[in-house]
């Protein structure tokens, strides 16, 4: 009998969470929640071929600075299309062919027209100039953003993560999943002492000079916006040589440097 009202007790408490639930109001969607998920014909104009995203990252006054070129191939005849970066980044210019182009915001899309059509099957390219300071990552993963701390020894340590809200949350890019850049060359300029660590092949490291270093890192593969990353601290090097079906392959490997014996004893 006990067993019973316990039964019954747990099937009325079902019964009114189910209730509850369904009385909840549903979630309504915004403009800028369409802005952000539709394929518009402003976006559906233009398949994306390249990027090359050239990034300083001011890490004491958790600021960024740089641009992004976009080169593309128009999939129909067209004047004005749409890229996207969160409304709390500034949009300092847009070039095209040596001139500034007219752009409008609406939340965390921006629109840009050009001066005559492009037409369909023509490739063309234009360049977005931008800065400020990005959302920081309260709980990454999770929650998208920029992520500022230090390592285990007090070394500056910051990454990007992105792919749940976004990569436009920290540089400009065509930011729908359905189109992902068949390559990408990632320049990010960090203090000089640290090193970035981005996708792909690491083709280059420039001193420049000012306090800070560029690596330029080429990925030659289609990849989606939100996997493109910049991850910066005190790295270290290693490599290796596997032997695969079709010849010698390289592996590099990018540890913290205290990290680096614990690292060579765990991947060989």
């Amino acid at each position: 009998m006990k067993l019973h009202r316990l039964l019954l007790c747990a099937l009325a408490l079902i019964s009114f969470s189910a209730r509850a639930q369904l009385g909840t109001p549903k979630e309504t969607f915004t403009r800028a929640d369409s802005l952000r998920g539709n394929l518009t014909p402003f976006r559906t104009c233009y398949d994306i071929d390249y990027y090359h995203l050239d990034v300083k990252f001011d890490i004491d006054n958790k600021f960024i600075s740089g641009s992004n070129l976009f080169k593309f191939t128009a999939t129909q005849d067209f004047t004005k299309l749409q890229f996207d970066l969160f409304a709390n980044l500034k949009v300092e210019k847009v070039v095209y062919k040596g001139k500034e182009l007219p752009y409008t915001r609406e939340y965390n899309a921006v629109f840009i027209t050009f001066p005559a059509a492009i037409k369909k099957g023509s490739k063309d390219e234009f360049i977005v100039y931008y800065s400020g300071n990005p959302t920081i990552a309260k709980n990454a993963p999770w929650d998208g953003g920029v992520v500022y701390t230090k390592d285990s020894i007090g070394n500056p340590w910051v990454a990007t993560a992105c792919q749940g809200v976004g990569a436009s949350i920290w540089w400009p890019n065509k930011d729908q999943q359905a189109d992902e850049v068949d390559s990408v060359l990632i320049s990010i300029s960090a203090p000089t002492g640290l090193q970035d660590v981005s996708n792909g092949r690491l083709r280059k490291v420039t001193d420049l000079g000012n306090g800070y270093t560029r690596f330029d890192w080429f990925v030659a593969n289609p990849i989606n916006n939100y996997d493109i990353e910049a991850n910066i601290g005190k790295y270290t090097h290693f490599s290796d040589i596997f032997d695969g079906e079709k010849g010698k392959l390289t592996l590099d490997y990018w540890v913290l440097t205290y990290n680096l014996e614990k690292a060579k004893k765990t991947v060989r």
